[in-house]
Parts: C-alpha cells; structure tokens; sequence
C-alpha cells in the first residue's frame, strides 16, 4: 500500500484545519468492513477527486462525509461554517419528468427555503450554468440524458453550499455535458465552495481537481496534489 502521506503537498499538511475531517473512521455492512480506518481531511476552497475500481467504498465514503451515515468507530468532524450548507447529490436522478426544467429547480428551491426573488434570480443564474437557458420551459421527459444530468447537477445548487458533494455526476452524459458540469464545478470553487466529485474518468477529475485520492478495498492507497506541471503531463501522456 501507498503510503499517500509521504507524497502530500504542504498545501495539505496535517498541520491545517480542514473543513471535514475523518480520524480512522470505520463502516461496515454486516460482516463486511467497506472502509477500514480511513483518514482524511478536506481543505476550505478545495475540489477533491475520488475514484477506485466498484465496490472500493467511494460511494460509502462520500455518504460518511455528508452525515448521512456514521462510523462504526474513529471520527468525523465538521467546521461550524458548513452548518446546512453541505449539499449530497448521490448518482440517482432527482427529477420529475413532467414538470419543466424551470418547474423542478422551483420545487427545490422552495423545498430548501429559497422563495421570491431571491428564487426567480437563482434559478436564471442555474439555467445559465448550465446552458439550458433554452430548455428551461420543456418537460424533462423530452430531455436528452446530459442534459438531465445538468438539470439535477443544478437543482443541488438552488440553496448555493459551501460544500458541494458529487457521486459521479457525468455518468452516461456527453461531452457536452461533462463540459459543462466540469465548468461548473470549477466555478464553484471560484465562489468559495468546496467540492468532492466521485469519477471513473481520470480526465474528469484531473482537469478540475486540486487533489485526487485512490481507494481500493475501503483504504485510501494513494494521494495525487494536482501541479500546473502534472496537469501538462497527463495530457501529454492521454
């Protein structure tokens, strides 16, 4: 196993303050253990990549991130500044498909609080993101597959978090789409939010993220802090 430690970045010593931090934390499903004392902190203003072949706990380990499950033993902590504005956005899409996309993100929006103006204002903002300004008042059922996942991709948006976390967001869409929703995520952080994003596209991940960690059997195995220089590297290597 990959001691990812020995290849972290001062940006990401143990000496900083993270946002989310896991301190050997444990989950098992029955008698299977998914994540094996597992540490790991996610820094303020960071996107951070997951990936690791099915079955590695990628999925287990972002639901243990959001609170919507806890660990058997170790321990999650959370920074008071993310208080109800995480934002768990799991693979499965979260749409109605008679409804419009301008219909759904309102129902969302108001789901979460967000009403009135401040509504009306979000939701133009979110279609723009998303370049579907065109598509805001067709029913969702005529929508192409990236084009839903965008939608759903933005309805996570309407309550604007601090911390945003992706399950593999682009499964099945274009590349279009994948553009677009890689774009978003890096405008996000340009607005101060962070951002874990699960994927199994190594171009995905490589073209936004800050750091990438590898799972593999419920551990973290590696670690990749993304430098202007390996970013230039990888896309000579593609």
């Amino acid at each position: 196993m990959i001691d990812a430690a020995d290849e972290r970045d001062t940006r990401y010593s143990d000496n900083m303050e993270g946002i989310v931090c896991l301190n050997r934390v444990r989950v098992s499903y029955g008698s299977e253990t998914v994540l094996k004392d597992v540490d790991l902190s996610l820094m303020p203003n960071e996107i951070l990549g997951i990936r690791g072949e099915n079955g590695a706990g990628k999925s287990t380990l972002l639901r243990l991130i959001a609170g919507v499950i806890r660990p058997e033993s170790g321990k999650r902590t959370v920074s008071d500044s993310l208080k109800d504005q995480i934002c768990y956005v799991p693979q499965e899409i979260a749409l109605y498909p008679t409804l419009t996309g301008k219909q759904n993100l309102s129902f969302w929006a108001e789901i979460y609080g967000v009403h009135g103006k401040a509504k009306a204002m979000r939701i133009k903002y979110l279609l723009k993101l998303m370049n579907l300004e065109d598509k805001a008042n067709k029913r969702v059922e005529t929508y192409s597959g990236g084009m839903k996942r965008r939608l759903n991709m933005a309805a996570s948006l309407v309550i604007n978090p601090s911390l945003l976390l992706l399950d593999e967001p682009t499964v099945g869409a274009d590349a279009r789409s994948v553009g677009v929703m890689m774009g978003s995520v890096q405008r996000m952080k340009e607005n101060g939010c962070s951002v874990v994003i699960i994927s199994h596209s190594d171009i995905d991940l490589e073209s936004v993220c800050d750091r990438i960690i590898t799972m593999s059997h419920g551990e973290i195995i590696e670690e990749k802090v993304m430098t202007s220089e390996n970013r230039k590297s990888d896309k000579t290597e593609e």
